[in-house]
């Protein structure tokens, strides 16, 4: 697979890269998953609703939501999020389809909701595409595997007096500290404090046309394999992405390819 690469701010993509996904020798490990919930959404409009909800709760309780939250609300929260996530994408009919929108060169974002606390977005990724190691701002990320198989990559910088200072056009050096194999169903979480990262779906094109010709066109719950999809929770909504490649930081504002299921 040729290796494109296109760079965007509003295009609808945070970190635009299509290029020949040779994952680090990392050993993949097994990710961790949420316990589940005894309320279980199973169409995304419950689940946005029990989102809304969880957040509500820590904001009326007087906690201020992001990376520095106070440790018990944090707790809370996280363990309430993920077990919401893994709940949908584990039980849900399917009805986030609407809202996947694939491109042909690039991975994309397509907005389920945002709002100020949360942002919910859909991410849509052919085999072979894969995100630029980025961070999130002063933002939780949560992400969950609604079809395919996908990776995480964490990354540490090599110069931790650089740690969340640095400026674009400063030199960083990154390094692979852990890799995450996910399938349906698991759910990440990271923020700053904790790592870089990059996802991608590391299945080539020419995986998924074998796997198609031996198994039909079908995927999960009769959904047509494109590659991955993904379900991320951004808090607060990030405005500013930071990129770091080839030692160097640069900063990208991110944009949505689709806006509840229409083009923009």
């Amino acid at each position: 697979m040729p290796g494109t690469h296109v760079s965007g701010t509003d295009d609808g993509v945070v970190v635009v890269d299509y290029k020949v996904a040779s994952a680090p020798d990392v050993v993949p490990q097994k990710c961790c998953s949420a316990l589940e919930s005894p309320q279980q959404p199973v169409l995304i409009d419950q689940l946005l609703g029990e989102l809304r909800a969880a957040f509500k709760a820590e904001k009326d309780a007087g906690y201020i939501i992001n990376i520095n939250q106070d440790p018990v609300s944090f707790k809370r929260l996280n363990q309430r999020v993920q077990e919401l996530l893994k709940t949908y994408a584990t039980s849900n009919p399917g009805d986030w389809q609407r809202f996947a929108l694939f491109n042909d060169l690039h991975y994309v974002r397509n907005l389920v909701e945002a709002n100020d606390d949360f942002e919910l977005i859909v991410l849509c990724w052919r085999g072979g595409q894969v995100s630029r190691v980025h961070n999130h701002a002063a933002s939780h990320c949560w992400l969950a595997v609604l079809d395919g198989e996908m990776r995480e990559i964490q990354y540490q910088r090599a110069n931790p007096a650089a740690d969340g200072d640095e400026k674009p056009g400063d030199a960083v050096h990154v390094e692979v500290s852990n890799s995450t194999n996910m399938q349906v169903g698991d759910v990440g979480y990271i923020n700053d404090h904790l790592a870089l990262h990059s996802v991608g779906c590391y299945t080539s094109p020419e995986e998924l046309s074998e796997w198609i010709a031996l198994n039909g066109r079908g995927g999960r719950d009769g959904w047509q394999l494109e590659g991955g999809v993904t379900l991320h929770l951004y808090s607060p909504p990030i405005r500013r992405v930071k990129i770091y490649e080839d030692d160097t930081v640069t900063e990208r504002t991110p944009g949505y390819y689709s806006k509840g299921g229409v083009r923009v």
